[in-house]
């Protein structure tokens, strides 16, 4: 039975408290090796439908509730990296500190706007005697059950650490997202140890349109900033179409890949990725992998990072 999302790519479920992608833009798990089980199995563009637990930390209004969607990458990140300082406080001030800390980043998000029981929806997956080893674990639907969750209607909302969404709040069904094409940004084909350990490629992206409207700031006269974003991927070209997508076809701005530099495989590449946020130079953080700064600044804290060098002043990409 058709599901309704490329061949490609799958979806999968996670029993949590809440949805909150504005401040938190990662999906966590306390136990590294519990993410690292997902990250075997899922590969970039694939879904996560969240559902309220039934844990009492959960208001009792989301408990067995389906609470909306995320598109994650499939790569591995601390909550530190992708979470913003109210995300953090409020781990804080639930005495949550060490808990959900190994995640993997959130692109794109959808809020349920209809509430609908998760039994009714993953009405096969879904078992109430596995409520916490399907919380821990997550599990990945069958084709028939994603047809189901492609009915709900939903609307996109803000992801930290991501673009800002456009165009306002839409709801809709949510197997319309993808129409015409469904066509889910990122990488293509199975995951292999080759995705894994191959080449991997350190770009630099910049946007280029209007970079203040886009990180909220005030637009001056003469040579203004840039708005620009470090990342690792096996393919940039399609990375940055993924960056993309969340803008209408005919919008005025996008993302451009500015340089990149290769690196044997996916570790060294993120190595790199951290020391250019370590060390960015003249460049201000807005959190995450973005930064707000002087084009020539981003260009030379890009060739800075070790690895880069051997590259002159990192690739340019036309």
């Amino acid at each position: 039975m058709a599901s309704g999302l490329p061949d490609t790519k799958s979806m999968w479920m996670r029993a949590f408290y809440g949805l909150g992608p504005e401040h938190d833009g990662y999906v966590g798990w306390s136990r590294e090796v519990a993410r690292d089980r997902i990250l075997r199995e899922i590969s970039d563009g694939d879904l996560i439908m969240i559902y309220g637990s039934g844990s009492a930390d959960t208001e009792k209004a989301l408990r067995s509730y389906v609470l909306g969607f995320v598109q994650v990458d499939a790569r591995p990140i601390r909550d530190v990296e992708k979470s913003s300082p109210e995300g953090m406080q409020r781990k804080i001030d639930n005495g949550w500190q060490g808990r959900w800390s190994y995640g993997i980043p959130i692109r794109r998000a959808w809020r349920a706007d209809e509430k609908l029981m998760i039994r009714d929806i993953a009405f096969r997956t879904y078992r109430p005697e596995a409520g916490q080893g399907l919380g821990v674990w997550g599990a990945a639907l069958d084709a028939d059950e994603i047809a189901q969750a492609m009915k709900i209607r939903v609307s996109e909302v803000n992801v930290w650490g991501e673009p800002p969404i456009t165009g306002g709040v839409v709801k809709s069904a949510f197997g319309t997202v993808w129409t015409p094409s469904k066509a889910f940004p990122g990488s293509t084909g199975t995951r292999t140890a080759t995705y894994e350990d191959g080449e991997t490629f350190l770009y630099l992206a910049r946007f280029d349109g209007d970079g203040p409207a886009l990180a909220g700031r005030t637009k001056t006269f003469g040579k203004a900033p840039a708005l620009v974003k470090i990342g690792v991927s096996n393919d940039p070209v399609a990375r940055c179409a993924q960056l993309n997508s969340g803008f209408p076809p005919g919008g005025a701005g996008k993302w451009v890949i500015h340089l990149q530099a290769s690196f044997p495989d996916r570790k060294q590449a993120e190595a790199a990725e951290q020391f250019f946020k370590d060390n960015p130079g003249r460049l201000e953080s807005l959190g995450g992998e973005f930064f707000w700064g002087d084009l020539d600044n981003a260009v030379t804290a890009f060739a800075m990072v070790p690895g880069v060098s051997r590259f002159g002043r990192g690739a340019p990409v036309s």
